[in-house]
């Protein structure tokens, strides 16, 4: 898919009307969700290959994993566009960290760190498009201070994702992201 295309699909599956915008030369689709919550997404991510192919039993070819990243908040957009440009270059500028659920990501802005997970704005499995040769899905950064981070790193995700449900942790709100 070439950028246009992307952001046709995203605004089709998005549920609030996109704005597409450029910000230091990232197309990024942003939406205010409701309740206080912003989302911002990545449009032309798909174009970085970060290694990862699946195979496609349909048609038993071997195909490019590729994604766009999305990231809801209870932030300002430029602030969680901020970090989903982070995000997004770390990944590129590194070209061996897979972009898939579970992925940790260091050193997003002081203390912020990221964790890229299945999405749930969607309830059910991420929205993807199947071309000849490539997959391409939508990938959720969530953003972790430095505390959720270091425990991600000693206990692993899943833990992480437990002790968040246990605890009560509301990820979506960024004013508990302090440099600890």
């Amino acid at each position: 898919m070439n950028g246009e295309e992307t952001a046709y699909w995203l605004d089709s599956v998005v549920p609030a009307p996109l704005e597409f915008k450029d910000v230091d030369g990232h197309r990024l689709a942003l939406a205010d969700v409701g309740k206080g919550e912003n989302l911002v997404a990545t449009t032309r991510f798909a174009e970085v290959d970060t290694g990862l192919q699946a195979h496609d039993p349909e048609d038993g070819r071997d195909k490019d994993v590729r994604c766009e990243i999305v990231a809801v908040a209870r932030a300002g957009q430029a602030e969680i566009a901020q970090v989903v440009i982070e995000a997004a270059e770390l990944l590129a500028d590194a070209r061996v960290i897979p972009a898939q659920p579970g992925t940790l990501l260091p050193m997003l802005g002081p203390g912020r760190h990221g964790v890229l997970i299945a999405p749930y704005l969607w309830g059910g499995q991420a929205p993807q498009v199947k071309e000849p040769d490539r997959w391409t899905l939508v990938v959720q950064l969530v953003v972790l201070s430095d505390s959720e981070y270091a425990y991600a790193v000693e206990e692993g995700v899943a833990a992480l994702q437990e002790a968040v449900a246990e605890n009560d942790i509301d990820l979506l709100d960024w004013s508990r992201l302090t440099v600890d």
